[in-house]
């Protein structure tokens, strides 16, 4: 396996860039005519997940056949799947970001591919996490001087990161929840395409292989353009909280196929158009796989619902309850042996999120309130 250390640029290091007078190539003025194009598109809808420290919005590009319902249709083995992207963490990575409005444009384009993409899944993209950054000429950091990247374990979160984390546990407790989360990056590394790989010591056995099959499937839409998965590898003992990937991985496991993607960050870079599109199809291609896999025959209806006695459950014999908090640790677990779980047997009285997993390996899960 071929191991590259790349600890400077995990340490958040800065490196060497041109400063930046206009948002290196694309800044907030460029991402406000874009939203304007994309926006006249009816399958598209735009809002803000929150502000930056500075007041600005952290605008999300939601993108999903809007007449179509989340539940199975005609045409689609099961439920809507969830892909959540955010970019421009670090504004000087605007490759980053053109990545992301790669991945956009092949959604949009008009034809039946991308209509059938837009029915199948519900697509997100954060084309600009650090928007204080961008206008402030900084390299990684907000306007805190605070690199977001690796702020997703702090005890007193930055807005911006703060707000996505709200967003992607808000998408985890509905009954559509993230099944792939892309975190986009541009890297300095001899002008290469890759994902940060996690090894199995600090993941499973299991997720690694579910790695290796995603890279493979975007690959496979990119012939020769993005490396193979043990290109870059961490975690080799641990996963690293501070870290998006960490987030997932702590509260939904091989749940979620969270990756970060670094695209080329040099003067030949290009071919955004191509990796966007390979992304989105690649996901599509794994997801696809996935649902045809554990999708049941047909939907059971509202399994999960809270009410005075306690959390209804609508699920079959040999389903098994888990209870975890926002910051995903394990509250409790056991058998579904009743059709109403009451509140005495869930621990703890907070917000937490209830997961289900039945027989077949589809997963519910419901958003319990303070109690």
């Amino acid at each position: 396996m071929r191991l590259i250390a790349l600890l400077a640029l995990l340490a958040g290091a800065v490196f060497a860039a041109p400063d930046s007078t206009n948002g290196w190539g694309y800044d907030l003025d460029s991402l406000d005519r874009d939203l304007a194009v994309w926006e006249t598109h009816p399958d598209v809808r735009i809002d803000s997940i929150g502000a930056s420290v500075q007041g600005r919005p952290l605008w999300m590009v939601s993108i999903t056949d809007r007449s179509d319902s989340l539940a199975p249709v005609s045409g689609r083995a099961g439920p809507k799947r969830r892909v959540a992207v955010h970019a421009r963490t670090h504004p000087w990575e605007v490759q980053s970001q053109r990545v992301a409005n790669g991945m956009i444009a092949a959604l949009l384009e008009p034809t039946d591919e991308a209509a059938a993409l837009r029915r199948d899944f519900l697509f997100h993209f954060i084309p600009q996490y650090n928007p204080d950054g961008i206008v402030l000429g900084s390299q990684r950091f907000n306007a805190n001087g605070v690199d977001l990247e690796g702020n997703w374990s702090a005890v007193v979160m930055e807005p911006e990161a703060a707000a996505l984390k709200r967003l992607y546990q808000g998408f985890m407790a509905g009954s559509n929840p993230v099944d792939v989360a892309l975190n986009l990056h541009s890297d300095q590394f001899n002008c290469t395409r890759f994902f940060f790989f996690h090894l199995p010591g600090g993941t499973s056995e299991l997720y690694a292989t579910q790695e290796k099959t995603f890279i493979s499937d975007v690959q496979a839409r990119f012939p020769g353009g993005i490396e193979d998965w043990n290109f870059v590898a961490s975690w080799a003992t641990a996963p690293v909280l501070r870290y998006p990937e960490g987030f997932w991985w702590s509260g939904w496991r091989e749940q979620v196929m969270a990756l970060t993607y670094e695209d080329a960050n040099c003067p030949d870079a290009g071919k955004f158009d191509s990796t966007g599109r390979a992304l989105v199809l690649g996901s599509a291609t794994y997801l696809r796989r996935i649902t045809e896999s554990i999708a049941p025959p047909t939907a059971i209806a509202v399994p999960l619902r809270a009410s005075v006695e306690g959390v209804h459950m609508a699920v079959p014999d040999g389903s098994r309850w888990e209870l975890r908090d926002f910051a995903g640790r394990r509250l409790g677990a056991g058998d579904v042996d009743r059709p109403v779980l009451p509140w005495a047997s869930l621990p703890g009285n907070g917000s937490a999120i209830l997961a289900v997993r039945t027989p077949d390996g589809l997963v519910h899960r419901i958003l319990l309130p303070r109690r």
